[in-house]
């Protein structure tokens, strides 16, 4: 289940939070581990949608150690939902 936290960032009640930054970036955040991720608006068929690198959940900014395939995944599964229920569609 997701709460908009306001007009830009969303939290999730598995505990991470997504945030839009600009235009061009995004935070995905988890307790004190965060994300920045590059990203691109466009549509597709018709509606909102971001564009972005799948590979940006290699790691954390604030750590050198690579996440798991596994976890990789999973952030970017979560990334996708906290998307999907801003009414955006994604590619990437």
């Amino acid at each position: 289940m997701f709460t908009w936290l306001n007009k830009q960032a969303v939290r999730s009640s598995e505990g991470f939070e997504v945030h839009f930054l600009n235009r061009w970036e995004a935070q995905y955040r988890e307790g004190m581990r965060v994300r920045t991720i590059p990203i691109e608006p466009g549509s597709i068929a018709g509606r909102p949608a971001i564009l972005f690198n799948k590979d940006v959940f290699e790691s954390w900014d604030n750590s050198s150690i690579a996440n798991s395939s596994s976890e990789q995944q999973r952030l970017l599964n979560n990334f996708v939902r906290a998307l999907r229920f801003q009414g955006l569609e994604t590619e990437y």
